[in-house]
This record gives C-alpha cells, structure tokens and sequence, in this order.
C-alpha cells in the first residue's frame, strides 16, 4: 500500500465490532511499528497487549473512551522506560552478535553516562518523544493490517502499572485500542499545506 494512501485510511475509531482479532497479527503490527526511529536508537517503549484486563484498563478512561475501550477487542499499553542508561545496555546485550564494537561501545559507556546527566524533564521529554513516534507508526501499521485502532492519551496513568503489574521504572504513555469496525469515517480535516510552511 502506498504511503499517502495508508495515511488517507487511517482514522480514529471509535466503535467496534465483534469480530475476531487474532492476537499474531497486532504482534506482527507491533514488530512493524518497532521498526520506528528513536533518539540514540535506546528505543525505549514497552509494548503490553490487554485482553483480559482490558475492562479495567477502560474503566481508567476518561468520558467516552471507556466505551471504546469497553468495545475494542484489544488495548494496547504502550510505556516508556525510564531508566535510559539500563535501557541502553540491554540494546548492547541483545544486539551482542548482530552490532560491531563501537556501537556496543557507544551502548554501553558513551550513553549511559549522558542519561545520567539528564534531569527529571529531559527524561520525561525524551520518554514523549520516543513514545510518540513508536505510536504513530504502530498506528499505521495496524490500519496496513487491516484493524481499526485510536490512540487514547485521556486515561487515568496513575494505576496503570498495577492492574498491569508492570514494574514503576516504565511510564504508561498511551493506550491503543484495537479492532474491527463497520464504521465509515469522514477523513478529518486538515489545514492546506501551505498554511503550514513557510520559506526562508
């Protein structure tokens, strides 16, 4: 499929049907959406696929993204790591065979020093800019399998990790949920581009 016609089928879902979703095609989604550039390639995301929590991952929602949350056949949990020296490191460990020395190097003593250095925000913008670039491509590789999906940030973050059980260190970000859908979306509006540029 051709990129600009990806974009042009990619819309915010809101209701679902009750077909099936076979969980190996959001992994195969997932194996594509990871394929996205991150800054110093730490590539600090954590993906959780949520079936059976996923009615108390909803019940976090706010206003009417309980209901879709509710409808969708999966939610998808995306965190960020934020301990980005450890992250680095694991980087080097499973890319052992597959990187040559000065990446494993750069992985393992260049980049967690400079982590170190960062402050409470430079984290937490870093962890947002990775997370954000993570999700849009996991958004267009799920409408590229055929699902319809919408990127949730109006959710309760604060008892995610528990009803998860997924350790503090990661940051929920974003929930995705995922299904099918009979709905036919108007495309959304967007400013004409030359609103948006301008040339020096």
């Amino acid at each position: 499929m051709k990129f600009l016609e990806l974009n042009k089928k990619r819309h915010a879902y809101r209701r679902f049907n009750d077909k099936e979703v076979d969980v190996k095609d959001i992994r195969t989604a997932i194996e594509i959406a990871s394929l996205a550039p991150s800054a110093n390639n730490v590539q600090p995301w954590k993906f959780v696929i949520v079936k059976e929590k996923k009615d108390q991952l909803a019940d976090l929602m706010y206003s009417t993204n309980r209901d879709q949350g509710l409808a969708a056949q999966y939610v998808i949990a995306i965190f960020s790591d934020s301990d980005l020296a450890q992250r680095a490191r694991k980087v080097a460990r499973i890319g052992v065979k597959d990187l040559p020395d000065d990446q494993i190097g750069y992985f393992m003593e260049t980049l967690p020093p400079r982590f170190a250095a960062f402050s409470e925000e430079d984290t937490s913008i870093f962890q947002a800019f990775n997370t954000g670039l993570v999700t849009m491509n996991l958004a267009l590789a799920l409408t590229d399998q055929g699902f319809a999906s919408n990127i949730i940030a109006g959710f309760d973050k604060s008892k995610v990790n528990e009803i998860l059980d997924i350790d503090s260190r990661f940051r929920p970000e974003i929930l995705v949920t995922v299904g099918y859908s009979d709905e036919k979306p108007e495309p959304s509006y967007r400013l004409p581009v030359d609103n948006i540029i301008e040339m020096r």
